[in-house]
This record gives structure tokens, C-alpha cells and sequence, in this order.
């Protein structure tokens, strides 16, 4: 071979011919099948390296973190008997341990042929600070029953939204199913009965992944079956801040 024929395709060392340019085309084709590889290999760690969904709370935990004076809950209900519907609105404060006082809206829920007239004219607010309840009388005054339960939701299945209560009604459920998603979190929906002296009621409670309740529901009629009430109810902005006063006492109108 030619000196100079040897410079352009290769060289020889003892007797062993190397062709340059095979190696650097050999060179970059294993490269780019390491550089292919290595891509894949990536791929499929991040495929696989996906970690699995958390856990949901523990929902006694939660409610127990969310206890705190001066803060509370919004709650919107949908309370239909066999003679009215009404929308109920208002929030929650909570004390330490439970529902301190509620303030809500009552507005019955007229026919088609109502005015908005007729519908604010209807629209009554309720204040209830510990086991004093002050109705508005529609003219500027209160009257209170002072002959009531403590504050709470006013609900057969959920009331006082204490730890005590969730854990008893958590414990006695029935049935225990994949809820709907709601405000964006995923639920778990908890079904049961309760059974009072003249009154049953079927309840199911929606509790969020983050172990905050996020809508009750419940069923109750007479032990007859006559006298029935239903209630659906959404409570949203968990740990909002509330502040519930009772009415300046000189507007107290009357007393029952």
C-alpha cells in the first residue's frame, strides 16, 4: 500500500491494518444506541417511579386540628318536610371541643308565581349562642327561646361536629363506599341508621381524603313512617374565621 493511500484509509502498526474511518463511524453508532438506551432506561424509571396516592386522613384527627375558638365552618342545607322547602345558610363557630354558636339565613323555597317581594319578605335569620336561640321577628326584634340544645348544625345525624360525635357515627356505619369528588377532593361516603324513641333517621356522610366532612344527608320520619324530613347539607371553607354574637338584649322582643 501507498504511503499516501495508507494516510487517507488507515495506518499500520506491526503488521495490523486500522481503518480510521470505520472506527469513528463504529464509534458514533454504538454512542447513539447507549444514548437511546439510556433514554428508555429513564422512561421507564419514571414510568415506574410513580408513587401511589396518599392516604386519606384520619377524619377525627382532622376535625380535632380544626377545633379552634374564633373559626368555624360555612354550611348551605336543603330541608324539604311534606309541607315546605326551605334553604338554610349560615355558618358555624366553633369553641375547643364543639359547634359554639350558629348564624344562618332561613328562606322558604315559594312557587313559580312568587315575587322576589314575597321571598324577601319570608326570609327570616336565626342567631344561636349556646342553648339561647334568637328568631328574627320581622320587624327589627328578636325573640328568644332560651329552652333548647346547645348550638350545633341542627341536624338528626350531625349536630354538635364534635370528635366524640364523628367517631360514633363513623363506628356505627353500615356501609362504607367510594364517593363523588366535591370542591375537588375526593370522598368516602359512610351510611347508617339511627334509631330515637319516636324518630328514625338514614343518614350517609361524605368525608373528603383530607378528613374533613364534606356534605351530610339524612332521612327521618316517625317510627310510623308519617312526619318526614329531609336534609342535604354542604359545609365548605373549613377553618374560615367566625365570629357570632347574641342580639344587643334591648331588642329582645319576647321571650318563650
Amino acid at each position: 500500500m501507498s504511503a499516501s493511500r495508507a494516510k487517507r484509509e488507515g495506518f499500520v502498526i506491526a503488521g495490523a491494518k486500522f481503518n480510521t474511518r470505520g472506527l469513528r463511524t463504529n464509534t458514533l453508532s454504538a454512542m447513539r444506541r447507549l444514548i437511546a438506551f439510556a433514554g428508555s432506561a429513564a422512561m421507564v424509571g419514571t414510568v415506574f417511579a410513580t408513587p401511589a396516592a396518599a392516604a386519606p386522613a384520619d377524619p377525627l384527627q382532622a376535625l380535632a386540628a380544626t377545633l379552634e375558638s374564633a373559626h368555624g365552618v360555612h354550611y348551605e342545607t336543603v330541608q324539604r318536610t311534606d309541607k315546605a322547602t326551605f334553604k338554610i345558610y349560615g355558618d358555624l363557630q366553633f369553641g375547643w371541643s364543639r359547634v359554639k354558636a350558629n348564624r344562618a339565613i332561613v328562606e322558604p323555597v315559594l312557587g313559580p308565581s312568587a315575587t322576589m317581594e314575597d321571598v324577601h319578605e319570608k326570609i327570616r335569620e336565626t342567631i344561636w349562642v349556646g342553648d339561647d336561640v334568637y328568631h328574627d321577628d320581622g320587624a327589627g326584634g328578636w325573640k328568644l327561646n332560651d329552652d333548647v340544645v346547645a348550638a350545633g348544625l341542627d341536624d338528626p345525624a350531625v349536630h354538635s361536629l364534635s370528635v366524640a360525635e364523628i367517631g360514633a357515627l363513623v363506628k356505627s356505619a353500615k356501609k362504607k363506599t367510594a364517593g363523588t369528588v366535591i370542591d375537588g377532593v375526593s370522598t368516602t361516603v359512610y351510611e347508617g341508621r339511627k334509631r330515637g324513641k319516636t324518630r328514625v333517621t338514614d343518614w350517609k356522610v361524605w368525608i373528603g381524603s383530607d378528613g374533613l366532612i364534606r356534605r351530610v344527608t339524612s332521612d327521618t320520619t316517625k317510627n310510623d313512617g308519617k312526619d318526614r324530613t329531609v336534609r342535604d347539607t354542604y359545609l365548605t371553607e373549613w377553618g374560615k374565621q367566625v365570629w357570632i354574637y347574641a342580639p344587643d338584649q334591648r331588642f329582645v322582643t319576647s321571650k318563650s
